[in-house]
């Protein structure tokens, strides 16, 4: 990953998601766990069997036109976890207080997630580091 690259991405965010997205890419980093990037656009997953090939489990979006979010493709989700962990961690995440979250079509969205409380920032951010540490096993079994 090219420094240049992850340092562009990072000023399009504002000053508290990038704060966060930093955060959460070094929590990814930190498991060994596949990342990369655009201007934009910052995918955190997991390396496929098939080479150059990667899961995306969250997409981070700096924002602009549309608010900063996190973004999960559930139907990729589906097809590598099965539909019942996708649901459950969905369902989970809905459950935070404070967080916007919608369903657009097949895109789960969490809208503006550092411009929320720091308690359920941190609840977030556990969420995702803990289904990251589980992703080997989940993606291989």
């Amino acid at each position: 990953m090219k420094t240049n690259t992850l340092n562009n991405f990072y000023l399009f965010c504002d000053g508290e998601h990038r704060e966060l997205y930093s955060v959460l890419l070094y929590d990814w980093q930190e498991m060994g766990l596949a990342y990369c990037c655009d201007a934009k656009v910052l995918s955190l997953g997991i390396n496929s069997v098939i080479k150059g090939e990667m899961f995306v489990c969250f997409s981070l979006h700096t924002g602009g036109a549309e608010p900063a979010a996190i973004r999960i493709d559930m139907n990729q989700w589906r097809r590598q976890l099965g539909q019942e962990y996708t649901a459950s961690f969905a369902a989970d995440v809905r459950r935070l207080q404070g967080l916007s979250c919608q369903q657009r079509g097949d895109v789960f969205v969490i809208e503006n997630p550092a411009h929320i409380l720091a308690p359920t920032q941190k609840k977030l951010r556990n969420m995702m580091h803990q289904f990251g540490a589980t992703l080997p096993n989940k993606v291989a079994g």
